[in-house]
């Protein structure tokens, strides 16, 4: 036995351990699934000898009812944003990687990975079947594209028949009938035909497996503590191959039911014929069992245990007591690609809590009291008559009755009743007041209420706006919870593996039209090591609440952007936008680009500058009135130099004028003077001195 064998032979005793505890869990699976359909078995009802109930056979369907409430919440509050995740950087050169990963991942892998399907099915199994289970894998696809042609020119074909990747069937040659190709070639021709061309392409995949399906280590706690898990898969021959399996292994593999015997008549009637003609077909279809394990393995003898993928088969050659194993695929890897999604987590534990738990018996005790209630109604309706067929002339009229159809009684039994009724005590209502009860304990077990899907506007019109509040926080706590618990376990997990793939898968950059522009994307360039986070908020509850909640950022931001404009530190025009967005995304319209237009950064930059460079009004404004108060000011100065100069004429003229009057008055006393002393030598006879004259206005010398 080689190494590969007894690797192979170990691989093999631990995938028996995991399907051995995995089909231990699978009756508590079954009846899960069992009574989310409205099946309660272990509730058995009444029948008759060919099999009809004869008692009530309804079922209480309380598990679906608490899912329904549930899961519209929980995947409008994980969808319904622009960007599902969000990746970050975890140096600062990856601050533009993060940026291009966000947006490439949320407009293009997203979509095209199947992300909406694999999370709403893992979240299911996770409240149904304690844990849900994502994968991200990528998968090498072999497709056949068949193309047909007709009436094609030599030209037209000219190298097509020589390429090894095509495959040309069908094929018929006519004359050519134009003449200027006849004139340069004589011989040409016209084809018609079909092709074919095998198509290899690489698919990433974000994937739920059901949980009956994956194999995990009994004892394990989480799948990075497992030493091995993976799942089994029933899948056909020909989807292997187009995996990019080798078809010879392919074949080997044991199909799942066996060989039958109108196969071996078939072979032995038509030998190797049959292979060719039915089996070509029907073995491509035949389905066979492989198992795809991640399992630690010391291979190169080191000492330590390396991840690898094995996938492996039971193979057509081996016999009862060896197994003939057929390995597809071997390979180091660097993770098993799968997450555990659970709703409400178990301390210690791989698997979580599930609803189905917390309702499994209130659903079972329901479904017995509507079916004792039912029950004493039909009897109340339908009361067990008792017959005295000695005093009845007409049998028939009793156990056949119609309306209007008289029962007849012999004579000589006048005074005898000929029918009596079985009187059935009535207990329905009392039965019935159980009902609430058993509803209130679902509520406190699971928290879950009429509120975890959203108010109903009925039960809060006439009841005070805080009231309304309280009971609706109080009825989506729950739901909260389980979002929280989602977004940053197993979702967060799966979304850094989905960009590892990514990254690892692309060989060139890719152009992709986001946004109406078309952008390049290099993800090879981007850093695996990238944190992310699963973008949840608003949700949880009614769209009501969703929407005031916007309405009060809608206020603040625009109250910010008018007083501080778009250049603030608070808000941008592109944040504004996001919040517009939201608000049309949560009155259910499915985008908001019909209705508001995405603001481009550039043209926002060139507007700030443009205003920037304009003059503030305010500044303006601020100007203008100090130019006013200027010109006041100068005004306000020219009138005080005008008036000190007026005040200082009519100083000077005053001055002036006191001046003149001065010297006048010292001229006429010169004169009174002189006028004096001619007199005083006119008295004495005296000849008067010569005096000075002095000359008045307007006086007459004497």
């Amino acid at each position: 036995m080689t190494n590969d064998d007894r690797h192979i032979g170990h691989v093999a005793q631990l995938v028996q351990q995991c399907e051995s505890y995995l089909d231990e869990q699978a009756p508590d699976r079954e009846r899960a699934l069992e009574y989310h359909d409205g099946k309660v078995d272990d509730l058995p009802v009444d029948t008759d000898d060919d099999g009809n109930p004869v008692r009530s056979s309804v079922v209480s369907k309380d598990v679906r009812s608490a899912l329904k409430k549930l899961m519209p919440s929980i995947m409008r509050s994980i969808l319904s944003n622009d960007k599902l995740v969000e990746y970050a950087p975890v140096a600062q050169e990856d601050e533009a990687g993060a940026e291009q990963a966000t947006d490439y991942v949320n407009n293009v892998v997203v979509p095209e990975c199947g992300a909406e399907q694999a999370i709403y099915d893992s979240v299911f199994d996770a409240l149904l079947l304690k844990t849900g289970i994502v994968k991200w894998a990528a998968y090498r696809k072999l497709s056949a594209e068949i193309h047909e042609f007709t009436d094609q020119g030599d030209n037209d074909v000219l190298g097509l028949f020589d390429d090894p990747d095509i495959e040309i069937f069908d094929h018929e040659k006519t004359e050519e009938t134009d003449k200027d190709v006849l004139a340069l070639d004589p011989n040409a021709r016209r084809h018609s035909f079909k092709l074919r061309r095998t198509v290899k392409k690489k698919e990433v995949r974000l994937e739920a497996i059901p949980r009956g399906s994956f194999l995990i280590f009994p004892g394990a706690d989480s799948i990075d503590a497992s030493p091995i898990v993976g799942e089994r898969q029933e899948v056909t021959r020909s989807e292997l191959v187009e995996r990019g399996y080798d078809r010879e292994k392919v074949d080997n593999l044991t199909a799942q039911g066996g060989v039958s015997s109108e196969d071996d008549d078939k072979h032995a009637r038509m030998g190797d014929d049959w292979t060719q003609i039915e089996g070509g077909t029907t073995k491509a279809l035949e389905t066979v069992k492989i198992y795809e394990v991640y399992v630690r393995l010391d291979l190169d003898g080191d000492g330590i245990a390396e991840m690898h993928k094995i996938v492996f088969g039971e193979g057509g050659d081996g016999d009862k007591d060896e197994k003939n194993r057929v390995v597809l695929e071997k390979e180091a890897v660097t993770e098993a690609p799968y997450a555990d999604v659970v709703a409400e987590r178990d301390a210690h534990q791989f698997e979580g809590h599930s609803v189905f738990e917390d309702v499994e018996d209130i659903q079972r005790i329901k479904t017995s009291l509507l079916r004792g209630t039912l029950d004493n109604i039909y009897w109340q309706n339908n009361p067990q008559p008792e017959v005295d067929l000695s005093v009845v002339a007409d049998p028939e009229a009793v156990f056949a009755p119609r309306f209007g159809k008289p029962i007849l009684k012999k004579g000589g039994t006048a005074g005898v009743p000929a029918v009596t009724w079985r009187q059935i005590p009535f207990y329905a209502d009392s039965s019935f007041q159980m009902l609430p009860y058993m509803d209130e304990i679902a509520k406190d077990r699971t928290g879950i209420t009429e509120q975890s899907g959203g108010l109903d506007p009925a039960q809060i019109a006439n009841v005070n706006t805080g009231v309304a509040q309280l009971a609706a926080e109080a009825g989506i706590a729950q739901a909260e919870m389980i979002i929280r618990t989602l977004s940053r376990g197993g979702l967060k997990k799966a979304f850094r593996g989905l960009l590892k793939l990514v990254i690892a898968h692309h060989d060139q950059p890719r152009t992709v039209r986001i946004r109406k522009e078309w952008v390049e994307y290099d993800p090879r360039h981007w850093n695996v090591d990238m944190d992310c986070k699963v973008n949840v908020g608003l949700g949880a509850g009614s769209r009501e609440r969703d929407m005031a909640v916007l309405q009060v950022i809608l206020g603040l931001q625009e109250k910010l952007l008018g007083q501080l404009g778009p250049d603030n530190p608070y808000v941008k025009p592109d944040q504004l936008y996001n919040t517009l967005a939201k608000m049309t995304e949560t009155a259910g319209f499915p985008s908001a680009e019909p209705y508001f237009t995405k603001p481009d950064p550039e043209e926002i930059q060139q507007e700030l500058e443009a205003q920037q460079n304009q003059p503030d009004p305010e500044k303006m404004k601020v100007q203008a009135q100090m130019q006013i108060e200027q010109a006041k000011a100068d005004a306000r100065q020219q009138v005080e130099q005008a008036q000190m100069q007026a005040d200082l004429m009519v100083k000077d003229a005053e001055r002036r004028k006191d001046l003149e009057v001065a010297e006048l008055k010292a001229q006429v006393d010169l004169l009174k003077h002189n006028q004096q002393m001619a007199l005083e030598y006119a008295k004495h006879g005296l000849a008067p001195p010569q005096m000075a004259q002095i000359g008045l206005p307007g006086a007459i010398s004497g």
